[in-house]
């Protein structure tokens, strides 16, 4: 069963986020122990908005309907960018409604933002050009799930008696809720996109594929940046688990 997102949802768990790594880091002033109960919940609240993000019905939404490879949509690559470009100048006021967190990419130009995305996946399109558009969207399903599975390690270590490795935890808990942030960037761009979607009913098929494998890319890269998208490859898993 399909389990709606919604992109309040993201926002309110994106800024708890972003509030547990600004206060939690140095210099702070909460004790150990409010920094551990910060932290652990954002941990907590990110492993249940990822687990539920990849049954929803927004991530099924832009499954790609074709089973070709992701660079027969190249030419129609193009044709999106007016369609994408109001929601970039939408991502770039729901960035500035959040506290600004180093090493979380701020939406200040949309159409570079645009630009990029569209980029990232040409790239991986050149460089894979057997590279199928079923096998990327499990590719990003299974590389969304690593992330979770990272988060809700994290989460579950708070509850541990840990003591000497506490301010491990806390540093390796920022790092992937960090991860967690950006990508949930990516899933609130798709929520806006699905309904914008949804609304343009003279959208071809072409163009409609076209929007899919962008998202699906962006998300595959923003949940496990770390690991180059491309078919048949493992991936590192993320956030270091301690205890």
């Amino acid at each position: 069963m399909l389990d709606d997102v919604s992109l309040g949802e993201i926002e309110v768990v994106q800024r708890h986020i972003f509030e547990a790594i600004v206060a939690s880091n140095t210099p702070t002033t909460l004790s150990e122990k409010e920094q551990d109960n910060l932290l652990a919940q954002a941990c907590a609240e990110a492993c249940g908005i990822l687990g539920r993000w990849v049954k929803s019905s927004a991530w099924e939404a832009i499954r790609p309907n074709g089973s070709g490879p992701i660079a027969e949509v190249n030419p129609d690559v193009q044709a999106i960018r007016s369609f994408l470009r109001p929601l970039g100048a939408a991502m770039s006021r729901m960035s500035k409604r959040r506290p600004s967190v180093a090493g979380i990419q701020e939406i200040s130009d949309p159409e570079a933002y645009i630009d990029d995305l569209i980029k990232q996946a040409e790239k991986t399109s050149r460089r894979h050009p057997r590279y199928v558009r079923d096998q990327l969207y499990v590719d990003a399903t299974d590389r969304i799930k690593r992330l979770q599975s990272s988060v809700c390690a994290i989460a579950a270590d708070f509850t541990k008696d840990i003591k000497k490795s506490r301010s491990r935890l806390r540093a390796a808990a920022r790092t992937v809720l960090k991860q967690v942030g950006t990508f949930l960037v990516t899933a609130a761009l798709i929520s806006v996109g699905v309904t914008t979607q949804a609304a343009a009913h003279d959208m071809s098929t072409a163009v409609h594929e076209a929007v899919s494998v962008v998202f699906v890319h962006q998300a595959a890269h923003t949940a496990q940046p770390s690991v180059r998208v491309a078919p048949a490859q493992a991936g590192a898993t993320l956030g270091p688990r301690l205890g």
